[in-house]
């Protein structure tokens, strides 16, 4: 399966919050859904605990976690050691192979030139995990086993 870039940012819901939700309580204050007066599938029970709620989350931004991995790899490229003023956060397993979007270690920091040679290789990359991932659907769906080359 081919995952593809989710949001430009992710809301990260801390405790108790996560665990009120998943209790179908309010994040705020905890009271049960079934005793709410406002609708239930709403966040909150009402409009003061939905303002409280934001202050268990925490929303991160693709920029701020693209600035937090350039001041990780102290600005500089991890591949040539080269420092620019354009550099890219590159997802070192690319999201369409599987790599996880939000995860700041798997970013890298790279140059333009760099970032050029890996994307290179991370087309090869995706195309061969597309070519594996088609022929098992087809495989599924038509009940047969088939030689797969992929190089």
């Amino acid at each position: 399966m081919i995952k593809h870039r989710e949001n430009t940012y992710v809301r990260i819901i801390n405790e108790p919050a996560k665990s009120r939700i998943e209790n179908n309580q309010c994040p705020s204050c905890g009271k049960p859904k079934s005793e709410w007066t406002r609708r239930q599938d709403w966040r909150c029970c009402s409009v003061d605990c939905t303002q409280k709620f934001e202050d268990f989350c925490i929303i991160r931004s693709w920029a701020e976690l693209r600035e937090r991995c350039f001041q990780r790899d102290k600005y500089i490229c991890v591949k040539c050691g080269k420092t620019s003023d354009r550099l890219i956060a590159d997802h070192i397993i690319p999201i369409a192979a599987g790599g996880k979007q939000w995860d700041i270690n798997n970013l890298q920091t790279l140059c333009e030139y760099c970032h050029k040679v890996k994307t290179k290789q991370d087309i090869k990359h995706i195309a061969i995990v597309r070519k594996i991932s088609n022929r098992a659907i087809y495989e599924r769906k038509h009940g047969v086993q088939t030689k797969l080359s992929i190089l």
